[in-house]
């Protein structure tokens, strides 16, 4: 973290003032606050364990998969990457694997419903003529093989040719594929009134879907373990804008916490990083249910940056409502990065905000409009339009 004197500086430098001459910008009128940037997640990786009967049709060997006597006491190793895809892992009971021959079934056969195990089914001896659809199969007798006294006309839009009625004689009378018939004999069961069922193919059974037509099956206790990342997005500032996080770039001095397994549970303390940008650890982790004080560093006479100590702090602090446990939780990875800002404003300045960035290699000064200002202008907006509105008003 940087020092008072390190912030006027780079603020002086941001207003083309000379480093040792603090006239434009004089530490007298200043006010500095500091912030923290927190920005990061936390995976977790939530396993459920579940129970129940599981079926095979037919015959199947089980050895492959792993036995168990208590499911939640079957240990399963943590993952090595918490925020793997979705894992699903399948285990029998042991002594639960039971085969049995289908009851409802002959050797995985069974009656067919469709024809109640006949084989065959009815079916009309005739069906319509193709061609003529029953209607209008002779202009003059129309299949009763009785000539009326006047013909039918064609049918309107008709273009086959008419040949002689087979039942009443007339020429160019009757339709030329059932001459005058109206219909013809069934072309699937030749007028028999019988086919074969469809569903069975004239066999009279069809395979029992229970047991897949195998005659058996094949029941067991079943324990299912289920695993699967929950990400948990952290993103905050301490009494900053949202909009800080646009004031950064990746060369800003970042300081990173990354840690996965055990070591991304609450500790009872924490130890400081070597310098700016540098991988912070966590040390000694815990349960985060007897964790006791997780803000408090290990040691702060021997810390080499006591400010940089009381950040890490900080992180700790913000991180430890999210830190709790999950049911279910068996793994879990924490990485966040946090950045130190200085918000300074100064009584000679009352229309500016300048906001210092550790940085390399030297800090940078994002300069803002003060809330003040800010209002004004508004203020400002909000006069002219009720001038604009009034003078509008006289005019009309």
């Amino acid at each position: 973290m940087l020092s008072d004197d390190d912030i006027l500086a780079a603020v002086r430098r941001g207003l083309g003032a000379p480093g040792a001459d603090d006239a434009a910008f004089p530490a007298a009128g200043a006010h500095i606050t500091r912030h923290l940037l927190l920005a990061g997640e936390i995976v977790r990786c939530v396993e459920t364990r579940t129970e129940g009967t599981a079926f095979h049709a037919g015959t199947r060997d089980l050895s492959d998969l792993p036995e168990y006597d208590d499911l939640d006491r079957y240990p399963v190793p943590a993952p090595a990457d918490p925020g793997a895809a979705r894992s699903t892992l399948r285990l029998v009971r042991r002594g639960s694997v039971a085969a049995h021959a289908c009851s409802t079934c002959t050797n995985g056969r069974k009656p067919c419903a469709r024809c109640r195990g006949a084989g065959d089914v009815a079916c009309r001896t005739h069906v319509p003529c193709a061609g003529c659809e029953g209607r209008l199969c002779c202009l003059a007798c129309e299949g009763t093989g009785k000539r009326a006294r006047e013909a039918a006309d064609r049918p309107q839009g008709e273009t086959a040719s008419r040949v002689r009625c087979r039942k009443c004689g007339a020429d160019d009378a009757a339709c030329g594929k059932c001459r005058g018939a109206g219909r013809k004999k069934c072309g699937v069961c030749g007028g028999t009134a019988s086919r074969p069922c469809p569903d069975c193919a004239g066999g009279g059974t069809v395979s029992h879907d229970f047991c897949a037509g195998t005659g058996r099956y094949v029941e067991w206790t079943e324990g299912v373990v289920v695993r699967e990342p929950v990400v948990d997005t952290v993103e905050e500032s301490s009494d900053l804008p949202a909009r800080a996080f646009a004031w950064t770039n990746e060369a800003d001095a970042w300081n990173r916490v990354d840690h996965v397994g055990e070591d991304a549970f609450p500790p009872d303390g924490t130890d400081t990083g070597s310098g700016p940008g540098t991988r912070t650890d966590l040390t000694e982790a815990t349960d985060l249910t007897q964790a006791t004080d997780l803000t408090q560093a290990t040691d702060l006479t021997q810390a080499t940056d006591l400010t940089q100590d009381t950040d890490l702090a900080e992180v700790a602090a913000r991180l430890k409502p999210r830190l709790g446990f999950r049911d279910g939780e068996v793994a879990r990875r924490v990485r966040v990065r946090y950045l130190s800002l200085a918000r300074v404003t100064h009584d000679d300045h009352p229309d500016r905000v300048y906001v210092v960035i550790p940085g390399r290699p030297a800090p940078r000064v994002v300069t803002v409009r003060s809330p003040r200002r800010a209002w004004r202008l508004a203020a400002l907006a909000l006069l002219v339009l009720v001038a604009v509105v009034a003078v509008s008003r006289l005019l009309a």
